[in-house]
């Protein structure tokens, strides 16, 4: 078996590409296993959610909700063409839902898109449970207005999963240390109305696999033993990489404190150039022509206020001075 990890937010141009390139290599690396994708997120970008979803339809991917998907992740579980979940762990549905400002026109074209988004919603889960529209947007609604956060066997009961997994049956990626540890059933029950669908870090290989806690049974040992060793590698790392890694990081920090430096030179140096330019239209305007003569000499003063000097000359002329 093939295992492929969503562990963490669906990122907007990043979680899609991720995901079919990780399937596919698998895929390329033993073609006849099957590939699993075990989710554990808690949601992020809806229409990245969206292609997510359609990529795993058209790759034939079996799921597994490892701990919590909710949110588009519940959407993305959905895609599979098996979707299995543990019993400890969690599925959260709800109406997609932002935040902004605007006039009432922009606001009212979010609003749309929302309903937009929640018209995807209801077909996918619709397509998975084979329920009516009303009994899948109840669901949306909750018993608060703020979404259902199903346990394994509701999930199971309403045909949005087809099988439950006993948690000692449990693949590498039941715990991670960054999500799945914080949440219980009934501690992710309290929390299921402040889920949301925003994004914050993604990170793939975010996985702990406690024996103890993981286990296995006859029925799953060579599931658990597979998994075992997938997470062994990817544990595994090169300190030449971890090198270049950090080299490549600190590059990045010269390089942005340079460039901070040099536009701070440029904007010193316009703002020396804007103050010389205002002093001197100054000195034009309140200078007269004997001062500047009196204080650059006749053919500095000349060669510096030209049109002074000319203002000067046309001046004396008027009065009779010059003939």
């Amino acid at each position: 078996m093939n295992y492929v990890y969503l562990n963490g937010p669906v990122l907007s141009g990043v979680t899609a590409a991720q995901l079919r390139d990780a399937i596919r290599q698998k895929r390329t690396s033993d073609p006849a296993a099957p590939v699993t994708l075990v989710v554990n997120s808690e949601g992020g970008d809806v229409y990245e959610g969206c292609a997510v979803y359609n990529m795993l339809r058209a790759e034939h991917v079996d799921v597994i909700i490892s701990g919590m998907a909710a949110s588009i992740a519940s959407l993305i579980a959905m895609a599979g063409s098996h979707v299995a979940m543990y019993a400890n762990s969690l599925l959260f549905i709800h109406h997609a839902w932002s935040c902004g400002a605007g006039n009432a026109a922009e606001l009212q074209e979010q609003v749309d898109q929302l309903r937009d988004a929640d018209r995807i919603l209801l077909g996918a889960y619709m397509a998975k449970a084979r329920r009516s529209e009303e009994e899948i947007a109840a669901l949306l609604d909750g018993p608060n207005g703020d979404g259902s956060a199903l346990s394994a066997d509701s999930a199971f009961g309403l045909g949005l999963v087809d099988e439950v997994l006993d948690p000692a049956q449990a693949v590498a990626a039941c715990l991670t240390r960054s999500h799945s540890h914080q949440y219980t059933t009934a501690a992710a029950q309290a929390a299921a109305p402040t889920i949301n669908q925003e994004a914050t870090t993604m990170d793939s290989t975010d996985i702990t696999t406690p024996a103890a806690e993981c286990g296995g049974t006859k029925q799953t040992a060579e599931k658990v033993v597979e998994v075992e060793k997938e997470v062994e590698k990817k544990e595994e790392v090169d300190p030449a990489e971890t090198r270049i890694s950090e080299l490549e990081r600190k590059v990045e920090e010269l390089t942005a404190k340079l460039n901070a430096a040099q536009d701070k030179l440029a904007a010193q140096a316009k703002f020396r150039a804007v103050t010389a330019s205002a002093a001197e239209t100054q000195e034009q305007f309140h200078t007269t022509w004997p001062e500047a003569v009196k204080k650059y000499g006749f053919a500095k003063a000349a060669e510096k206020f030209p049109q002074l000097r000319a203002s000067h000359m046309e001046s004396e002329f008027r009065k009779g001075s010059i003939r």
